[in-house]
């Protein structure tokens, strides 16, 4: 007959010959010592002095009903003033991206394209107000 031995480090079990009982074994696994029970040692019986365990009832899960998701989409505005107002939008961010880009052209030229001094401050700026306006009338209801 053999006994079973867990090591307490890494958790691995061996099946141990009963000659073995009382000794010291190294675990293959981790590399730490662990003892062999004895005999009587394994087989120790703890129900007289405390008694049967008492199990806790369990307790039952009330089924709910499920509710239905609700989107977090808005409902699409097709209405006549909310297709001009999402038009004017995309028109007003697209004079933004141009603006921003004459902007950026200014910068790195150094002049407008009349060949005068730049002001890409204000074309930033007026980028700027563009793409918010525009941002403004897309999104926004």
């Amino acid at each position: 007959m053999s006994i079973a031995v867990q090591c307490e480090e890494c958790f691995q079990s061996y099946q141990v010959k009963e000659e073995r009982a009382g000794q010291t074994l190294k675990c293959k696994s981790c590399g730490s010592k662990m003892r062999v029970p004895a005999v009587e040692e394994e087989l120790e019986d703890l129900s007289a002095e405390y008694g049967e365990p008492i199990a806790q009832p369990r307790k039952k899960k009330a089924i709910k009903a499920k509710k239905k998701k609700s989107s977090s989409r808005k409902p699409l505005n097709i209405s006549a003033g909310g297709v001009v107002k999402k038009t004017f939008g995309v028109m007003s961010m697209a004079l933004g991206v141009a603006m921003l880009g004459a902007a950026l052209y200014m910068f790195y030229v150094g002049e407008d394209f009349k060949g005068g001094k730049a002001r890409p401050v204000s074309a930033l700026v007026m980028a700027g107000v563009f793409m918010s306006v525009g941002k403004k009338w897309m999104f926004d209801d």
